[in-house]
């Protein structure tokens, strides 16, 4: 297989994981002190893209309760984790076509051989 279509599939599965991490934590917004993660991209040495999942420990916001307690809700911030969804989908479709036209030009050269 042709190390582009390694580092296309490569890319593939790990916006998949940083897209899985974001519908985690938009599913968790509500949860009182959950901590948000996010998942770090990082290219190998070969070109293939990894990702690393990390915990955000910033605090979330701090609710006063009625017996004069303070509650920790979740620091999940809801914009901030649409948009990124919106850019991993963006990405996710780039790297998509890509693969998509290396499979054709590998066809396409394999007709001319033969």
């Amino acid at each position: 297989m042709p190390l582009s279509v390694n580092n296309s599939i490569s890319a593939l599965n790990a916006l998949s994981t940083k897209q899985n991490v974001t519908a985690n934590n938009i599913a968790n917004s509500e949860t009182k002190g959950f901590k948000k993660s996010t998942a770090v991209l990082e290219e190998s040495s070969t070109g293939a893209v990894n990702s690393r999942i990390q915990t955000v420990n910033t605090p979330g916001t701090i609710i006063p309760q009625a017996d004069g307690t303070l509650e920790e809700m979740s620091n999940v911030d809801l914009i901030q984790e649409t948009t990124a969804m919106i850019t991993t989908r963006h990405a996710y479709e780039a790297n998509l076509k890509a693969l998509k036209i290396s499979t054709a030009m590998e066809d396409n050269a394999l007709d001319m051989i033969g």
